[in-house]
């Protein structure tokens, strides 16, 4: 990190671990048989959750190339890597996955990826790795580097072995294939064929019961999930563009609410515009960049949409080429659209609203909540409650 006059700038060769971010990513690409990560669009990885960011370079290049990335770590009273990663204007939300779910439902994210994340993966019986395969949509992949983790040999070499690691042995057993190895980076790719969990001989782990998916910061559970969801579509056979296809619309239902979805918060989102630019533009940029932006200066870099029904407004945003990100929230009293949501290749969460959005004080720019209110049904909280909550998330101004 450099200090910039007022501004401290984080540069793309300064990485925490790594030669330099680009090049890591670059290298990543290439484990996958890719020619650059400019590809790993068109290669099916669209949303990265990663866990423990760090400074956030690594996901400051992936947003780069247009892939929406998370970051999610563990409460910090100091040097909180979510705060920082907010600070720079990057997803994140505060999260960790030792005894609970993370509020994802099942095949939400294409990558995970760990570099020194501080969790030891082959601990209570690779219960982490379940978590992990539950989150990862089938073809996805798990993208771990750490020089602790390392599997031993090639896959002919382990073969003659007798003992695996731990951490190869629980990886096969929940049917991935470690399918690249460089240095101290390792790429698992989560099997596409759904039928395999309960094939693999070597398999003790057993499938969750059918329709067993409530992963609002559940216990974890030593069981598979999603092999009998019709959204079980690898990554690798969705159409190419960042819109639905019609097939995977059906898989969610109604089409016809999505499509008026999105008119609405077309029209919606140019009237909130055209009310808030008086507001939101000023002449001191808030946004540190390689070249300075032309003037006036969109203040406005991340929205939090509180009750994001299909999430019609972070496509109008896209739409409309704004230039922030949205966290959009599933109220978890209404009906669960954020499969929905993560299929579109958007960010968002299940949460309670009569408790703390996972998030530091001051963290977000514009609180959206359309028909919110009619969810707040509990007698554990009310609208003062609601509304302190909302004044702590909200930035000054």
């Amino acid at each position: 990190m450099l200090l910039e006059e007022n501004q401290i700038a984080f540069h793309p060769e300064d990485g925490l671990i790594f030669d330099g971010v680009k090049d890591y990513s670059r290298q990543i690409a290439e484990m996958l048989g890719l020619g650059s990560d400019s590809e790993l669009f068109q290669a099916g990885v669209r949303t990265v959750l990663d866990i423990g960011c760090g400074f956030g370079s690594f996901g400051a290049h992936l947003v780069s190339l247009k892939l929406m990335t998370l970051c999610i770590a563990a409460y910090e009273a100091t040097g909180s890597q979510v705060q920082l990663a907010l600070e720079r204007g990057l997803p994140a939300m505060i999260g960790n996955f030792i005894s609970r779910q993370l509020p994802y439902p099942s095949l939400s994210f294409d990558m995970v990826h760990c570099a020194q994340c501080g969790i030891v993966w082959d601990k209570k019986e690779g219960i982490f790795l379940i978590e992990i395969d539950r989150l990862l949509k089938p073809g996805g992949y798990f993208v771990l580097t750490s020089p602790t983790s390392k599997p031993q040999g090639s896959s002919t070499s382990m073969k003659k072995r007798n003992m695996l690691t731990p951490l190869e042995q629980y990886t096969e057993k929940i049917c991935w294939s470690l399918i690249a190895q460089q240095d101290d980076t390792f790429i698992w790719q989560k099997t596409a064929d759904a039928h395999c969990y309960s094939s693999n001989k070597k398999n003790d782990v057993p499938l969750c019961k059918e329709g067993y998916d409530a992963p609002y910061y559940q216990a974890l559970v030593p069981c598979i999930t999603g092999t009998s969801s019709k959204r079980w579509i690898p990554i690798q056979n969705r159409s190419s563009s960042s819109d639905l296809s019609s097939v995977e619309l059906e898989v969610h239902g109604n089409p016809e609410d999505f499509f008026e979805d999105l008119q609405v918060w077309k029209l919606a989102l140019k009237n909130y515009w055209s009310l808030l630019t008086p507001l939101i533009f000023s002449d001191h940029p808030k946004r540190p960049g390689d070249e300075d932006p032309l003037p006036p200066f969109n203040m406005v870099r991340n929205v939090m949409d509180m009750n994001a029904h299909y999430g019609g407004l972070n496509a109008a945003f896209l739409e409309e080429r704004k230039s922030v990100w949205v966290m959009n929230v599933v109220p978890v009293r209404a009906h669960n659209t954020l499969p929905l949501i993560l299929d579109r290749g958007f960010l968002g969460a299940l949460h309670d609203w009569c408790e703390p959005f996972p998030t530091y004080p001051r963290t977000y720019d514009l609180l959206h909540a359309n028909g919110l209110l009619s969810h707040l049904t509990s007698e554990r909280c009310g609208l003062m409650e609601l509304f302190i909550e909302m004044d702590r998330i909200l930035r000054p101004e």
